[in-house]
C-alpha cells in the first residue's frame, strides 16, 4: 500500500496521462496499442495521492499467500486416511475441509488468547516469538477481510486488540517467512506454540491430536469436553452439534451457546466510561462508517435492549453480573427464538436491521463477531479464481512487463474508491483484479481505516455476505456508473454486460480501436494494457461473497439466467454483423454466469441477516429479508429521490448503521 516499510517498493517509472506516450487520436486504425500508462497520481473524490495504497510487490505477496491457502486445502482434502482421526477418513473432501477449518479456528482462538498486549504487537521480536502456522494465518486473513467487524472487535475485546494492524500483518509475516513450502519454524517457536496452544505447530500434525473443545454449560456453568467429530454427527464441527450436560441435564446446542454469549455481553457494565473495554458493549453498535468508536450509540443501544419488556421486569439493576446473565437466559428459555421474541417487542429505537445485525454475531460461543469457518469458505471462490487465472503461480509476474496486469489492477482499484467516494449511498461490486487490490489494502487494517477516512470520507466496509441476486443487480449498476464516470467499460472479460450497446463495448478490446479509446478516454490508465485473455478475464465480477438466500427462489435465479442469455444472443448478432470482436465474444463462453453459484453450506449455517442478505438460518426462520422486499424498496427509494439508476442503488443494510 506504499505505507508499511517492510513491503513497500516504489512503482516502476511510468508516463502519466497526457504525457508524450499518450496515443494521438489520428493513429492508424490497425496500429498496435501503445504502452500501458501507469498514473503518477490517483484522484479519489476531491483528493489526490501520489503514493498508491498498494503496490505490485504487495499484490505478489498476497497472491503467494493465496497459493499457500489453496495448496493447504488440496492437501487436507487428499491426505492419506491413516493421518486422520477415526471417522473423519470416511467423510467426503468438502466436509473434511470444513472439519479442518473448525480446528484451525480453535487454534486461532488459542493463539490470540496468548498474544502479548497491544503495546507489544509492533516490536521487532514479535515475528520470531509469535509467528503463527499457515492454518491460523488462513483464519486471520479471512477475519481481516471483514474489516468493520475486525476493527470493532479490536476495540471491544482485549485479546483481539493484540493482533498486529500496521506491522507484522499477514503479508509482512509472509515476506519474512519466505517460501512457505520450505519454511521451518525455529525450535524455540515450535516449543512456545505447543506450550501455549497445546497443539503441534504443523497443522497436519494437529489434526490427529486436536479432537475436543471445552464448552461451558449455559445453565450450570459446568465445563464439558466435547468432540469436534462424532460418528453420529453431533460433534462441535458438525451441523447437528449437541451435548447433554451431565450435571443439570441441559441439551446444549450452538444456538444455546450463542444465547449465553449474548446474555453475558448484555449483563456486563455499560456506562460510557467503561464501554470500550472487554465485551462491555454489544457488537454491531460501536463502529459506523463515520465513527469507529461511537460510544454514545453503543451505550444507547445496550440500554435500549435492557429496557425490553421481557428484561425490564427482571430488575436486572439489582443483581450481580453473573445473576443478570443467568436471568436473561432463563427469560429467553435458553433459546434463540425466545430471545428474538423478547427483543422484537418494545425496542423500536434500536430498529429491526440493527437488531438483526447484532444477533448475527451470536451464533456460537467463540468471542469473534464473525463466524470464521464460514468466512474462510466464502473466500475460497476468490482463491480458486486467482489460481485458475494463473496469478498465484510464483513465476507468473516474474518480469516487469508481466506486472502490467497488477499495475492495471492498482489503477482500477483507486478508480473504484473514487467511484465510492462519489456516491455515499451506492453499493458497487468489484471485479477480480480490483478485489485483489482491495483485499491487499485491507490486510493493513490501521492504514486502510486511515486511507478510507482521508480519501473516501468514510470507512468502506467489505461485506463478506451478499445475496447473489443483490450482487447481480448491483454489478449492472456498477457497470453503468463506471462508464458514466470514466468513459470506459468496467468489465472486459467478454461476459454479457448491461446496456443496449453491449456489442460495441465488447469490441473495444480490439487492437484497432485501442488508440481511439485512449485518446477519447480521460482515464487511459483504466484501459487494459493489452488484449490479453488473462488480464481481461480478471475483470470478471468478483462473486466470492455471494450467498444463497432462502427467499431467492429458483424462479428468480432462472430469470437472471434468462436475462444474461438474452444479452449473449444480442452480442452474437453484433458479432455476425461485424460490430463486435468474435474472439472477445467467445471469451465470455469460458466464464460461468456471475452470481449464480452460492457458497455451499458444509457446516451449520449462521444467520447473517443484519447485512440485509443472508443464508438460511434454522435458528431464526423468517428473520431474513426477502429479495422481493429489497427490490421493491430499491425502486421506491429511487423513484422518490429521482436518482439515476445508472449511478446509485440504495444499500438496504446501511439503514440502521448510522444511527438508532
Amino acid at each position: 500500500m506504499g505505507h508499511p516499510s517492510e513491503t513497500n517498493q516504489p512503482p516502476p517509472a511510468y508516463a502519466g496521462p497526457g504525457s508524450s506516450k499518450a496515443t494521438d487520436s489520428k493513429s492508424a486504425p490497425n496500429e498496435p496499442p501503445p504502452d500501458y500508462v501507469f498514473p503518477k497520481t490517483y484522484k479519489i473524490g476531491d483528493k489526490t495521492t501520489d503514493v498508491p495504497f498498494v503496490d505490485t510487490y504487495q499484490l505478489k505477496l498476497h497472491l503467494r499467500l493465496l497459493r499457500a491457502f489453496h495448496d493447504l486445502r488440496v492437501t487436507v482434502q487428499n491426505i492419506d486416511a491413516t493421518r486422520l482421526p477415526p471417522g473423519v477418513d470416511k467423510i467426503d473432501a468438502s466436509l473434511r475441509w470444513a472439519w479442518f477449518l473448525h480446528l484451525a479456528v480453535e487454534r486461532f482462538e488459542r493463539w490470540v488468547s496468548t498474544l502479548p498486549s497491544s503495546s507489544g504487537r509492533e516490536g521487532p521480536a514479535w515475528y520470531e516469538l509469535e509467528v503463527p502456522p499457515l492454518d491460523v494465518l488462513l483464519v486471520w486473513h479471512a477475519y481481516i477481510l471483514n474489516p468493520t467487524w475486525y476493527t470493532e472487535d479490536g476495540l471491544r475485546i482485549e485479546s483481539i486488540s493484540a493482533l498486529p494492524r500496521s506491522h507484522n500483518t499477514p503479508l509482512q509475516i509472509l515476506a519474512k517467512m519466505g517460501d512457505l513450502s520450505t519454511y521451518k519454524p525455529s525450535e524455540r517457536r515450535k516449543m512456545a506454540w505447543s506450550n501455549s496452544t497445546w497443539t503441534p505447530f504443523d497443522p497436519l500434525e494437529a489434526m490427529q491430536n486436536l479432537t475436543h473443545r471445552t464448552v461451558i454449560c449455559p445453565s450450570c456453568s459446568e465445563k464439558l469436553l466435547t468432540p469436534f467429530f462424532s460418528e453420529n454427527g453431533t460433534g462441535y464441527a458438525q451441523r447437528d452439534f449437541k451435548v447433554t450436560c451431565e450435571r443439570c441435564g441441559l441439551e446444549i446446542t450452538k444456538q444455546k451457546l450463542g444465547v449465553a454469549k449474548f446474555a453475558r455481553d448484555l449483563a456486563r457494565p455499560y456506562d460510557a466510561a467503561q464501554i470500550i473495554a472487554e465485551g462491555n458493549h454489544i457488537p454491531g453498535t460501536l463502529h459506523i462508517p463515520y465513527n469507529a468508536a461511537n460510544t454514545i450509540r453503543a451505550t444507547r443501544a445496550k440500554d435500549t435492549l435492557l429496557r425490553a419488556p421481557g428484561f425490564a421486569a427482571l430488575q436486572l439493576d439489582t443483581k450481580s453480573e453473573t445473576e443478570r446473565a443467568k436471568a436473561i437466559q432463563e427469560a429467553a428459555g435458553y433459546s434463540y427464538a425466545g430471545l428474538e421474541t423478547i427483543l422484537s417487542r418494545g425496542i423500536r429505537p434500536v430498529g429491526q436491521n440493527l437488531r438483526r445485525r447484532i444477533m448475527s454475531t451470536y451464533v456460537d460461543d467463540r468471542p469473534f463477531s464473525v463466524e470464521l469457518v464460514g468466512a474462510v469458505l466464502r473466500q475460497e471462490s476468490f482463491v480458486d479464481k486467482m489460481y485458475n487465472l494463473g496469478w498465484t503461480d510464483p513465476s507468473y509476474f516474474a518480469s516487469e512487463g508481466d506486472e502490467l496486469a497488477l499495475q492495471h489492477a492498482i489503477a482500477r482499484y483507486h478508480a473504484f474508491l473514487d467511484l465510492m467516494a462519489s456516491s455515499s449511498m451506492a453499493f458497487f461490486v468489484p471485479t477480480l483484479d480490483i478485489d485483489l487490490a482491495w483485499h491487499t489494502h485491507q490486510l493493513f487494517a490501521d492504514q486502510y481505516a486511515a486511507d478510507c477516512k482521508k480519501y473516501v470520507g468514510r470507512y468502506v466496509d467489505h461485506d463478506d455476505k451478499i445475496a447473489e441476486s443483490e450482487l447481480s443487480n448491483a454489478f449492472d449498476i456498477t457497470c453503468r456508473a463506471w462508464k458514466s464516470r470514466f468513459g470506459i467499460a468496467y468489465a472486459h472479460c467478454g461476459c454479457p454486460l448491461p446496456g443496449d450497446t453491449i456489442g460495441i463495448r465488447v469490441s473495444l478490446l480490439r487492437n484497432r480501436t485501442m488508440a481511439k479509446l485512449l485518446s477519447s478516454s480521460s482515464r487511459p490508465d483504466l484501459v487494459p494494457p493489452s488484449d490479453s485473455e488473462i488480464i481481461c478475464a480478471a475483470t470478471h465480477p468478483s462473486d466470492h461473497n455471494a450467498v444463497y438466500v432462502l427467499s431467492d427462489s429458483d424462479i428468480n435465479r432462472s430469470l437472471r439466467r434468462a436475462k444474461l442469455q438474452k444479452r449473449r444472443e444480442r452480442d452474437q448478432k453484433d458479432v455476425e454483423k461485424g460490430r463486435a470482436d468474435r474472439m472477445v465474444y467467445e471469451r465470455g463462453l469460458d466464464h460461468p454466469m456471475p452470481f449464480l453459484v452460492p457458497v455451499p453450506l458444509y457446516y451449520a449455517p449462521a444467520c447473517v441477516a443484519a447485512s440485509g442478505s443472508v443464508m438460511y438460518n434454522p435458528m431464526s426462520a423468517g428473520a431474513c429479508a426477502s429479495v422481493s422486499d429489497l427490490r421493491r424498496d430499491y425502486s421506491m427509494v429511487l423513484r422518490c429521490l429521482n436518482i439515476s439508476l445508472g449511478m446509485c442503488v440504495w444499500r438496504m443494510h446501511h439503514i440502521g448503521r448510522g444511527s438508532l
